[in-house]
């Protein structure tokens, strides 16, 4: 099977394509040849474009069998530039293959396209901007091999905003929020997923969540941090009261990229917990997660490690 993955330099890209290339022929659509060549291992094809260029997507859809799509924006303090990836580049993507006749498609959602916890919609323009991608994947291929993949937090090799947590605790320091739920995943786990459902024939589009199974509290995984590192703790409590939220608001707006999180970020922080399970995976695939958080942690610690990150 010919596989064309979106976004194969991002993060979550990069562990999928690996996962990817041991049992099925990969093609990376990519903005950067050297990037990938870099970055991709084994024999992967590189196709160079871009989600907004319809075009490119059409030429690097030939001879595909199955689109796993990733290539997206998390965070952007432009919010504009969040629709037209997340939405637009998707809606694209859908074209693409509608006119290619690739009918096996394998979108990279996120839990933000659900809302958090008891609740039936987004805070947050990213969360909204998924959900739309997923409508627009909704209206031009519903027919198709359609199979929607909405990850909680995803952590592991190549990820940089857990990294700057684990630079925080090395140095003995890390600020922690109020206790709320939170789900994770490890990017290995995620990647065999994504490979599960590349394999699968839904017949029907569907929604699938996925986790470790269980739960965590935010001090928690404070504490997990620490526990990896061997390293003496402090911890300092954030209260992400309204008059907090409104100076980190407007903290983070004249920061802009060197802010580390979004205004629109504001908003999934403040929400009550993000918690997933992984059931529907469990029933089709017969997918069990292998890494817990602290397991995933040490894995994570050790690449860290042997590529100089720490």
């Amino acid at each position: 099977m010919n596989v064309l993955v979106t976004g194969a330099t991002g993060f979550v890209g990069i562990n999928t394509v690996n996962v990817l290339s041991g049992s099925y022929n990969v093609r990376a659509f990519v903005r950067s040849k050297e990037k990938a060549e870099s970055l991709l291992k084994g024999a992967v094809d590189i196709s160079l474009g871009d989600i907004s260029d319809i075009n490119s997507l059409k030429n690097a859809m030939q001879g595909i069998d199955c689109v796993v799509h990733i290539a997206g924006l998390i965070k952007s303090h432009n919010i504009d530039n969040l629709y037209k990836i997340n939405a637009d580049g998707t809606k694209n993507v859908a074209l693409a293959a509608k006119e290619a006749g690739v009918t096996n498609i394998v979108y990279l959602s996120s839990l933000a396209a659900r809302g958090p916890d008891n609740s039936d919609k987004p805070v947050s323009h990213y969360g909204y901007s998924k959900l739309k991608g997923e409508y627009e994947l909704m209206k031009y291929v519903c027919d198709f091999d359609l199979k929607i993949l909405r990850p909680p937090i995803i952590y592991g090799e190549y990820e940089r905003e857990f990294f700057t947590l684990f630079k925080f605790a090395k140095s003995g320091f890390l600020p922690v929020l109020k206790d709320k739920p939170f789900s994770f995943v490890y990017v290995r786990d995620l990647a065999n997923a994504i490979k599960g459902l590349v394999g699968f024939e839904a017949k029907k589009p569907k929604v699938y969540y996925i986790s470790d199974g269980n739960t965590y509290l935010w001090q928690e995984v404070a504490d997990i941090i620490f526990d990896t590192l061997n390293q003496h703790r402090l911890k300092i409590k954030l209260n992400l009261s309204p008059v907090f939220a409104n100076f980190t608001a407007y903290l983070t707006y004249f920061l802009k990229d060197k802010a580390p999180f979004t205004l629109d970020k504001i908003n999934e922080i403040k929400a009550d917990g993000w918690t997933c399970g992984y059931e529907k995976l469990k029933n089709d695939l017969n997918f069990k997660p292998e890494y817990a958080i602290r397991e995933g942690f040490k894995k994570t610690l050790e690449w860290y490690e042997k590529n100089g990150w720490l």
